[in-house]
This record gives C-alpha cells, structure tokens and sequence, in this order.
C-alpha cells in the first residue's frame, strides 16, 4: 500500500501536510505521534471516511494492490470490503449477535444462506467469542461486555476477508487481558493481512509493530522499522517522544 503526497483539508486548515510513504503487506505498522497530529485523520483517509463530512477534501493518492483508492470510479462499498476498520469504541449494529457478524457477507453476496451458520461460528470462533456467545447468537450484542463487543467488532470485520485491516486504538479502552488478546490477534491476522494501528501506547506499539509511522503536526517526522525506530531514532524529536520529552 503508497501513499504520496496526501494532503487533508478542513475548509482552511490543511490536517495532513503532503504524507507520503509505503507499507509492507502482510505487516503491522503502528502510527504514533502526539494527540492532534493526524494519525486519525490519516487512517480515516485511507478508507475514504471523510468523503461525507462537509468541508473536508483530500488530495494525493493512495494505491492498494495498485487500484488508487480515489481513483475515478471506486466505489466506496467496495473498498470498505477490501478495507475494514476497526474504531476506538465498539459499535455493534443492533441486531442478533449473529446478523452482526453475517449480515455485510450476505450483502456482498459472499456466502450463501446455507454457510451463514458456519462462517459466523468461523469468525468467532477466530476472536475467541465462540464459546461465550454461542448459546445466544440470537440475542442483542448489548448484553456483552465492551471488550466482548469490540471483538464482535473485529470479527464482523474479518467477516469480509479484508485485505487491510485499519485499527484506531482499538484496546484503549480494554481491561488488560482483553488487550493482550487482541494484540495476540494482530499479529496472527499479519499473516494474511496488512495492518495499520494508530496507538498511543508506545509500549504496545514496540511488542507488536513490525514498522512505525510518527507523525507531528500533520507530516511525517520518521517511517522505520519498529526495533530502529525504538532503539536507535534517526531524528531528534522521535527521541524526544520516545522518552517522553513531548508528546
């Protein structure tokens, strides 16, 4: 996945000031950086999820698997199967337990009614839901806990078979357990999908990001590999954040 030059506007105010860089598949790559620097606001673009909020336009490309993401004629409904996205919060729809895993399969015509069953057994089984939920697939999602919820979350999600998988700190508000499986997660899903996660927690970046993105005040101050940019920063202010010196 490239990104060149991409630039996010909010009527006068330019968010992001011509990123650019590439990601390697099948890898995790944290984005870290002070609050309000854009790292929202990045993955956000790559999904195309500020084409309908009023003000906001962006320019540049962003290429995956060499189709460009705003390219004339993409569908939105499309990308977003090839590109899920998982939020800070737990959003599940209010239906079943069940429909909220399958129903977006059913609309893209993935599966037929006869495989709804095992494909929602599949991906919840993947996130480790089976088990506690399996009894009431019938029932609303709102009964479950919210680390229960956000891996519902995630399983809907894998229920696409995206081919990246954005996470907008999708553990900052889990109890620690719950974090450390979905961090176990991560880096299976890395296997077989690219990952972006944007966190603020650097010590969960440095267990589970092959490479990192830091991002100031909307440009790029470093991109290197996790175990480099942890130990031995090629600029001064990703030292300084590291250490804690700003941030």
């Amino acid at each position: 996945m490239d990104v060149r030059d991409l630039r996010v506007l909010y009527r006068e105010s330019e968010l992001l000031h011509g990123v650019s860089y590439s990601f390697r598949p099948n890898a995790v790559s944290a984005i870290v950086g002070p609050t309000g620097c854009g790292k929202t606001t990045l993955l956000r673009s790559i999904n195309r999820l500020h084409d309908s909020t009023p003000g906001m336009r962006v320019t540049g490309s962003v290429t995956i698997g060499g189709e460009e993401v705003y390219g004339r004629g993409v569908g939105v409904r499309g990308l977003r199967r090839k590109v899920g996205m998982l939020f800070q919060r737990a959003n599940p729809f209010p239906q079943s337990i069940a429909d909220n895993v399958s129903l977006a399969p059913r609309a893209h015509g993935m599966v037929s009614r006869h495989q709804v069953a095992a494909l929602v057994e599949q991906h919840l089984t993947l996130v480790g839901l089976w088990d506690a939920v399996k009894d009431r697939l019938d029932r609303s999602p709102f009964h479950l806990s919210g680390g229960q919820q956000q891996l519902l979350c995630l399983a809907r999600t894998l229920a696409l078979s995206p081919e990246v998988l954005l996470l907008d700190e999708p553990t900052s508000a889990l109890d620690p357990d719950t974090t450390e499986h979905i961090e176990g997660l991560v880096k299976q899903l890395s296997e077989r999908v690219t990952v972006l996660i944007v966190t603020h927690n650097l010590a969960q970046a440095n267990r589970i990001a092959d490479d990192v993105l830091f991002l100031m005040a909307g440009s790029v101050v470093e991109f290197a590999p996790a175990q480099t940019f942890f130990q031995n920063p090629a600029d001064e202010r990703s030292r300084a954040y590291i250490t804690g010196r700003i941030g």
